[in-house]
């Protein structure tokens, strides 16, 4: 299949300010609002954040923007060292440092476009091309992380044909939108048996988002609800998880991007407005990502924006606690079990590292002229660190190593009991700048 340029424009660098690998906002305008975008209008680009807010727009929008995107990701695991020392013979007690080691994939540039246009006195429509996911590493030569030479890049977009309907005299519109999803995903590494070698897939699929909204008085209620979109990427998924010797992801090579359901409510007065969304993200429910052990995501975001007629501030914060859970890699847990699960642990946080929970953000607008804006967000999200169990992975390795050696099975195992415990840990920050203009005509 033949790559659609400006998708794959949109999608080939991606690595954003994210929930789990989801986007916090969509836009220079929400971004600088923590997410913000159930309850509040921000014209065109609205649409992927609820379809229902592009009846702000009065006649016809354009935004455009790029989001300039320094995330810092460093992982270090003494997994593999504590197995190599073990076979060779070192001593059992004396467990290998962890030493951290930074992905080289620290910079994208992603654009995103929004239109919208009123067709009548109750009718918007629109189309959206935005970038609206995505997670990646590059550890290749960083021997000393202890990553086997992990490289992966999941980049995500969507066009969106959203349509709002305002009930005349009503105080309600609701909101669809027609969603086409294009992704791609690459995973690679270089283990013990030899390095990867499998290509970038691309996968294409189809999804839609349902909203609406409610005014009453100087308060605006939202509510929002995104279908799940199914993708699958030839052999990156199955091959990976062959190669680490992981049987129980029974998905093959599907990674559907999650269901969301979400309400909010915002204040207006004067020059003030105020926003608060909660988000439910079902990675849980997720073909793949229930596999790797993704839990539910709840987020919540509030914004302030100051309004004249000049100019605009936007702050904001956003928090979602990490989807990632560890999963049980004691020896006390069966070996097959232990392995598996501490191979899990080692890859979610080598290879999708999804640990921020954090962001806080800022931004405004200023009016170049009457139907001008310029506009611009920056998001910081502070390291976070999390330290995942990898013990059982090891005994796995020392088990495998001995009876390649020709020791027998007992043996072997005995090896593997002895053998030292292990972590894998990632560091993670991030940095995004979005400078955009907004058109109306």
């Amino acid at each position: 299949m033949k790559k659609i340029v400006l998708i794959s424009t949109v999608v080939s660098t991606l690595l954003l300010a994210t929930n789990g690998d989801v986007m916090i906002g969509h836009g220079p305008k929400s971004s600088a609002m923590g997410g913000v975008g159930i309850a509040i209008g921000n014209g065109a680009e609205s649409a992927l954040s609820n379809p229902a807010m592009i009846k702000s727009v009065e006649k016809s929008e354009f935004t455009g923007s790029a989001t300039m995107f320094a995330p810092n990701v460093e992982f270090g695991s003494n997994a593999g060292a504590n197995a190599m020392g073990a076979n060779m013979g070192g001593a059992y007690p004396n467990s290998a440092p962890v030493t951290y080691q930074k992905s080289t994939f620290d910079f994208s540039v992603i654009p995103d476009f929004s239109y919208a246009t009123r067709v009548n006195e109750n009718i918007v429509t629109g189309l959206t091309i935005d970038g609206t996911a995505g997670l990646g590493v590059d550890y290749k030569g960083k021997q000393m992380s202890g990553a086997f030479d992990m490289t992966t890049n999941l980049a995500i977009a969507k066009v969106g044909i959203p349509v709002a309907y305002t009930i005349p005299n009503s105080g309600i519109t609701l909101g669809a939108e027609a969603i086409m999803q294009y992704s791609t995903l690459e995973i690679n590494y270089n283990t013990p048996q030899g390095p990867s070698s499998n290509a970038e897939e691309s996968s294409t699929d189809f999804g839609f988002e349902l909203g609406a909204s409610y005014v009453i008085g100087d308060f605006t209620l939202g509510a929002v609800y995104q279908s799940e979109i199914k993708a699958s990427y030839k052999n990156n998924i199955s091959k990976a998880m062959t190669d680490f010797g992981i049987k129980g992801v029974t998905s093959g090579d599907n990674l559907d991007q999650p269901a969301e359901t979400g309400v909010g409510i915002a204040y207006h007065k004067g020059e003030h407005s105020v926003a608060l969304d909660y988000r439910s993200i079902h990675w849980a429910d997720s073909e793949g990502y229930a596999d790797f052990g993704w839990k539910d995501q709840d987020v919540i975001a509030i914004g302030y924006a100051y309004d004249t007629p000049t100019w605009t501030v936007r702050l904001g914060y956003n928090h979602g606690d990490s989807p990632i859970r560890e999963l049980n890699a004691k020896s006390q847990a069966t070996p097959s079990s232990a392995y598996e699960n501490s191979a899990i642990n080692f890859f979610n946080l080598s290879g999708f590292p999804a640990v921020i929970e954090d962001h806080f953000t800022l931004g405004g607008d200023y009016k170049l002229a009457k139907d001008l804006d310029l506009n611009f967000a920056y998001v910081y999200s502070p390291e976070n660190t999390v330290t995942f169990d990898t013990s059982g992975m090891t005994q796995g390795m020392v088990m495998q190593g001995a009876m390649a050696n020709g020791a027998s099975q007992g043996d072997a195992m005995a090896a593997a009991g002895q053998a030292q415990g292990s972590t894998a840990s990632t560091k993670h920050s991030q940095q995004a700048l979005t400078l955009g203009a907004t058109y109306r005509f």
